[in-house]
């Protein structure tokens, strides 16, 4: 119950920071939230899935091509706990409307967010969601100068899929050393100073929850997995235009040659009806001449 009223005053509160047409956005992003399992994902191609029960071992390695992605990026000291609630907010407000086309955009999963400690005892954080595929080539621009697009290059990540509902730097953090335990013998080029944090439900959704911490997977093993994804996406473009041609050529009838032949059969009937009817003419005359001698 306390969830449910929680989500009532991030929308309550959402609405409250403006008076124009852009509350209309943010309730109906809000709703969307509530459907989250239905949102457009990141999509991705998974290279391989590695599951051995005995051994504890279980998680997937998966290639997320180029795409442009909304984000937003903080640094705080280590001592804070993650400004990743607001920097969402931020995030939430252009997918609402808070952009120069003042234009709502679909929300998408996941709510994903860097998480890097750096020098100084500072930790950086930066929270993103990619764009709809329909929006990559042609995005709005943010209002909000805290908000930037960025083009993200292909990525090889290694992760897992876990339940349970991570609202604290805790429950990311335990999660991200216990994967990193079983990652580290077996994929030792990997960035594992760094790592993702992604969330894919909305505060309301208690049960089924998804979260995965991702963990960038580097060397040449990445580089040959990137490499050859990018050459397979070079040989759809070529065949494209070789397949639209193909589509464009008229359908051969096949049933056509019979109806030629039928057509021929029958040309060669009348033929010789033509030729048998002068015959059958003479014949009626040369009798008629025998009865009169």
């Amino acid at each position: 119950m306390s969830v449910r009223l929680g989500a009532i005053a991030l929308v309550l509160a959402l609405c409250a920071v403006s008076v124009h047409s852009q509350v209309w956005g943010y309730v109906s992003q809000s709703f969307s939230l509530v459907r989250s399992d239905i949102l457009e994902a990141a999509n991705y191609e998974l290279v391989a899935n590695i599951s051995n029960r005995d051994a504890g071992e279980n998680y997937e390695e998966r290639l997320y091509p180029a795409n442009k992605w909304a984000c937003t990026a903080r640094t705080v000291p280590k001592t804070e706990s993650s400004p990743t609630r607001s920097m969402f907010v931020d995030l939430f407000r252009y997918f609402a409307g808070d952009n120069s086309a003042k234009k709502e955009i679909d929300l998408t999963v996941p709510v994903n967010t860097f998480v890097q400690q750096r020098d100084n005892d500072v930790t950086y954080y930066e929270t993103c969601l990619v764009l709809p595929a329909k929006l990559q080539a042609d995005a709005p621009k943010p209002n909000n100068p805290s908000v930037f697009l960025d083009d993200k290059p292909e990525m090889v990540v290694l992760t897992r899929r876990v339940s349970g509902y991570f609202i604290t730097d805790t429950a990311w953090e335990e999660e991200a050393i216990s994967l990193k335990k079983v990652l580290k013998e077996k994929v030792p080029e990997a960035d594992y100073q760094s790592y993702y944090r992604n969330g894919y439900d909305a505060p309301m959704r208690i049960f089924n929850r998804r979260n995965e911490v991702w963990f960038r997977k580097t060397g040449e093993a990445a580089q040959k997995t990137i490499d050859e994804y990018k050459k397979r996406q070079a040989e759809k473009v070529v065949a494209a235009p070789v397949v639209a041609e193909e589509e464009k050529k008229p359908v051969v009838d096949e049933k056509k040659p019979v109806a030629d032949e039928k057509k021929t059969t029958e040309k060669k009937t009348e033929e010789k009806k033509k030729v048998e009817e002068p015959k059958k003419t003479e014949e009626p005359k040369k009798d008629a001449a025998q009865n009169r001698e």
